[in-house]
């Protein structure tokens, strides 16, 4: 569960949650919330809910960044890949933006993904375009 503090932050108010959770299973810590467990889900099925995950987060930077990244990227991800990317998406959307666009320091364990790698590559070649979300197209979602 988590516990909610207030954290003030140049003149305005912010809620701050605590990251880390502790694996039910393992006691392990972990990054992020914790999501629903997808046993024997096929590639396809992940690729095309990745892809929406990927659309459709809230916070438009997130948004742009991620469906441009699944656009570019998604159909050639591994089925490993995509397993860390769903993992990384169960972080808050501010948090992937600032760690992709290296305004602050990622957690080890999402450092250490190749996937983030990827998607930090991707975001020091946006630049300072205008970007607009990419068409959903049948050979994305049927790759």
């Amino acid at each position: 569960m988590y516990k909610a503090f207030l954290k003030p932050q140049i003149g305005i108010a912010k809620w701050v949650f605590p990251r880390l959770l502790t694996s039910s299973t393992t006691g392990e810590p972990q990054i992020g919330l914790q999501r629903k467990q997808r046993v024997g889900e096929d590639t396809l099925t992940m690729r095309r809910r990745l892809q929406y995950q990927m659309r459709k987060r809230g916070i438009l930077e997130t948004d742009l960044l991620l469906s441009t990244f699944a656009s570019e990227h998604l159909s050639q991800l591994s089925h490993d890949e995509m397993q860390e990317l769903d993992s990384l998406l169960s972080n808050i959307d501010w948090d992937i933006f600032y760690w992709a666009t290296g305004k602050t320091q990622p957690p080890k364990e999402i450092a250490d993904m190749v996937v983030f790698r990827k998607l930090q590559e991707h975001a020091s070649k946006r630049g300072n375009s205008i970007v607009r979300m990419p068409d959903l197209s049948s050979n994305q979602t049927n790759n």
